[in-house]
């Protein structure tokens, strides 16, 4: 008598699609990765986006500095194309704008700096996967809407927006546009923004990137690791391209906006922002998919592991 044992179907590997101009760099990306995942290549934007077009993909990898379609336009497409995909870009410091497009075009999940390391692509890469795996929801914005109108979203209305910046009249300006549609608090320095943290339920956080002479950095991987939910909106003068890829790295912003800024960017950004908030809260799995690195232990001094403690006592993680 035969007996047959039925044995697991193998897990199907997760789908990466590597893109750069360069075949040696794509030839050892596809070495490096081809063991755990299924690995794609395109020499080409337009390659990319006609896979896109055929096969679900699960993370996407584009170096920026290609002819005809740079990375952050690739990204910009695959975003429309296939939105559940993760996408991560290659890139140098020196490219400002486009690290600033990616942010707030792109919307990626992680900047990878050129020369890297194999073990933090590795790493990255693995934590592009996990995120991929959520399932998607969708961030519906109407035909012909317009964002610079309140838009009123049931059960989130009460929700407030908090501004850090040490610049008195930016305070009272952004009040003054945004307190139409919502409550606004303002903080002139991180201890006052804690306090506000600690009083009200706060969605969105428009901060500047420096407050106080302290970068707000910390602060906001700090808020990524406890609060997921909360959405971060960077409004600086000061454009800085290796301030900003730690800013998405460590800190996942939402958005990365130059001062001055129109009235009806700002509040269609905050509003935007808001939706998203919205998102996390009904969806919490959907955090996973904006997860930052792993945050490094807080510095020694006693006023930044103070920071640290009350954030974490502050959403109920530590004691």
């Amino acid at each position: 008598m035969n007996t047959t044992v039925d044995t697991p179907a193998e897990a199907p590997r997760a789908r990466i699609l590597f893109v750069d101009d360069e075949p040696r760099i794509l030839i050892a990306l596809k070495a490096l990765f081809r063991r755990d995942y299924e690995v794609m290549t395109a020499a080409s934007g337009a390659d990319a986006l006609e896979i896109l077009r055929q096969d679900d993909i699960d993370v996407v990898v584009s170096d920026q500095r290609m002819p005809e379609m740079t990375g952050v336009e690739v990204l910009r497409q695959a975003k429309d194309l296939r939105p559940r995909a993760i996408r991560v870009l290659l890139t140098g410091y020196s490219d400002l704008s486009a690290i600033l497009s990616a942010i707030n075009d792109g919307e990626i999940f992680r900047f990878i700096n050129k020369p890297w390391s194999n073990v933090d692509l590795r790493s990255t890469i693995a934590a592009a996967v996990k995120a991929s795996a959520v399932d998607y929801v969708k961030e519906a914005v109407a035909p012909q809407e317009d964002l610079t109108a309140r838009v009123h979203v049931p059960g989130i209305d009460d929700v407030g927006t908090l501004i850090l910046d040490d610049d008195e009249s930016t305070r009272n300006t952004l009040q003054r546009v945004l307190g139409r549609d919502r409550s606004v608090y303002t903080a002139a320095n991180l201890d006052e923004g804690l306090n506000l943290l600690e009083l009200h339920k706060i969605g969105v956080i428009i901060t500047e990137i420096a407050v106080g002479g302290e970068l707000v950095t910390d602060l906001l991987s700090a808020l990524r690791q406890h609060h997921p939910s909360l959405v971060a909106i960077v409004l600086t003068a000061k454009s800085d391209a290796e301030q900003g890829i730690d800013l998405i790295n460590r800190g996942q912003i939402y958005r990365f906006l130059s001062k001055p800024i129109s009235e009806g960017l700002l509040r269609g950004s905050v509003n935007l922002a808001m939706r998203r908030f919205e998102i996390l809260q009904k969806h919490p799995a959907q955090t996973l998919r904006i997860a930052a690195e792993a945050s490094s232990p807080p510095p020694p001094e006693a006023d930044r592991r103070g920071m640290f403690q009350r954030i974490g006592r502050l959403f109920g993680l530590t004691a």
